[in-house]
């Protein structure tokens, strides 16, 4: 089992890909979001190749916003040239939020949810879902992000992986944290205040407390700004809280487990 960076930008793709993380199973691997920057990323590392499901943890724009261009004939011709047929994936969202947000989006482009068909098997899943892809099983809790958002937590049995997804510093994220082999932390912000109450995220300082306090194994700080000194410092911050490996996510990253 091992964790692909994709993409670690939040808001917009300033320099990287934006939000998106392939676990690899078994029988293939997930892609954990699939932000701006993904899918071009995905294809140039031969990651495409391997993808057997995907799952969105909320439907803002720099976690779902390249299903747009998945979805074209030209992505669907590109994948027949490249390996002989254009998978149909299984594509798990956000029960009701997530097919309706689907819809409005492709609408604004003239096209209907049909057209997410044509090259995903579009499935909702909830907090008390149990997903099983790729020989993972994959299960969430419910984020402090305004949107409906959700974090997954990852194992094949042996190893898991917890990404935080978009979230506040909450008992309910640390208790589906513990004692997770790699935790990938959202640290968007390095100095608490209002905007991080109202958009509901987290500092380097805060993802580390939670990996301290669930006792994981190792912590990668992502979804971060395209400021270098203010991520080195919330990686300082972060290493001050949680005694553990503590790395900035960087796309193309690999974290063996």
């Amino acid at each position: 089992m091992q964790l692909e960076v994709v993409g670690v930008r939040v808001g917009a793709p300033l320099g990287a890909p934006c939000s998106s993380y392939a676990v690899d199973g078994p029988d293939g691997s997930v892609l954990l979001d699939c932000g701006p920057g993904a899918l071009q990323a995905a294809w140039t590392s031969g990651l495409i190749d391997r993808l057997g499901a995907m799952v969105i943890s909320h439907m803002h724009l720099d976690h779902m916003l390249d299903l747009v261009p998945w979805t074209t004939a030209i992505t669907r011709e590109g994948l027949v040239h490249r390996l002989g047929e254009a998978p149909r994936l299984p594509l798990y969202v956000p029960r009701g939020h997530g097919p309706r947000v689907l819809s409005d989006l492709l609408g604004a482009f003239g096209h209907g949810l049909d057209r997410v068909g044509e090259l995903f098997d579009l499935r909702e899943y909830e907090e008390a879902a149990t997903v099983s892809a790729c020989g993972l099983d994959i299960t969430f809790v419910r984020t402090g992000h305004p949107e409906p958002c959700f974090a997954p937590r990852c194992t094949d049995g042996q190893a898991t992986v917890v990404y935080s997804a978009d979230a506040t510093a909450t008992p309910a994220l640390t208790r589906h944290a513990a004692g997770a082999d790699l935790l990938v932390c959202e640290a968007t912000f390095l100095e608490p205040g209002p905007e991080l109450e109202r958009f509901g995220h987290m500092t380097g300082d805060q993802a580390g407390a939670v990996a301290a306090e669930a006792g994981v194994k190792r912590l990668v700080l992502t979804h971060v700004m395209p400021f270098d000194d203010e991520n080195a410092e919330n990686v300082r911050r972060a290493r001050a809280r949680f005694r553990g490996p503590v790395d900035l996510a960087e796309p193309g990253a690999v974290y063996a487990l």
